[in-house]
């Protein structure tokens, strides 16, 4: 009795670990991907050239989240901490992303606590003009797996481009970017990534901090079903990390008929750059 005791528990703690590893064999399978993405981005010092022609929120935005002597960021890696709304809850979340800041590509590789010891392993990323999103009880057991369809495509897409906030050299004119104005505290980005392109509202204040990014009409899957619903992220506050301010933390949420559903809140604790 007391082997097959010992056994089954062996066994119990064995699974977490094994999934973990494959977890993360795959993983660093995208991260590679994602490096290769970035590896042949423009370099150097941020010139007065690349700031000309933008619309004056967005010129304002720059001056208020550009460091002083400012190079171009190749990639970012950055970590997080806060809650994401899952079975009717909030739970504690922590995860790790990378981008490539040059061709559109990132990866969020999250841990969010169902229960007790019952990690779910969430994978969203954007690799080679496609997305994919995954979840996993215990990095074993699959909740969701969904790739190779277009609107998640550009749900990705957008996505990054709400979140080049965090790299602010993705967001100069070019490189598939370019900038529209709203009005006076407002500017759309339109980003396109081979056969997709998607558009995005930045907010900023008088000051020119990111306080709100907009979009009226992001894909989200409903029941099976890809349904698209104005989406937002606000700001809830500003820090400066590695020389780049940002919109820190951060609430990101649905924008419903019956009032706004927030998914996800939390704070950058942690973003490095290569240049």
């Amino acid at each position: 009795m007391r082997r097959a005791l010992f056994f089954t528990a062996g066994a119990l703690t064995a699974v977490p670990l094994v999934g973990h590893l494959l977890w993360r064999r795959r993983s660093s399978e995208i991260e590679r991907r994602i490096l290769s993405c970035s590896a042949d981005g423009p370099g150097g010092e941020l010139t007065p050239d690349r700031l000309a022609d933008v619309p004056e929120p967005v010129a304002r935005f720059f001056k208020h989240a550009f460091a002083a002597k400012q190079r171009i960021i190749r990639s970012a890696r950055i970590r997080q901490t806060g809650q994401f709304f899952l079975n009717g809850s909030w739970r504690p979340m922590r995860a790790e992303q990378l981008f490539s800041a040059t061709r559109p590509a990132f990866q969020w590789d999250a841990r969010i606590s169902a229960a007790p010891l019952m990690p779910v392993y969430v994978r969203d990323a954007y690799v080679d003009g496609h997305g994919m999103m995954r979840a996993d009880m215990l990095a074993l057991y699959p909740m969701v797996n969904q790739a190779g369809v277009s609107e998640l495509d550009s749900a990705a897409l957008l996505r990054y481009l709400g979140e080049a906030a965090w790299f602010p050299t993705r967001l100069l004119p070019g490189n598939g970017l370019s900038w529209r104005s709203v009005d006076d505290n407002a500017a759309e980005a339109r980003l396109t990534d081979g056969r997709i392109t998607v558009s995005l509202q930045f907010r900023v204040d008088a000051h020119g901090a990111l306080v709100e990014l907009y979009s009226p009409g992001r894909f989200r899957e409903v029941n099976g079903a890809y349904v698209s619903t104005p989406w937002r992220a606000r700001a809830l506050g500003e820090e400066t990390l590695s020389g780049v301010r940002m919109m820190n933390p951060t609430v990101v949420e649905w924008m419903l008929p019956e009032g706004p559903m927030p998914y996800w809140r939390g704070r950058i604790t942690q973003a490095d750059y290569t240049y």
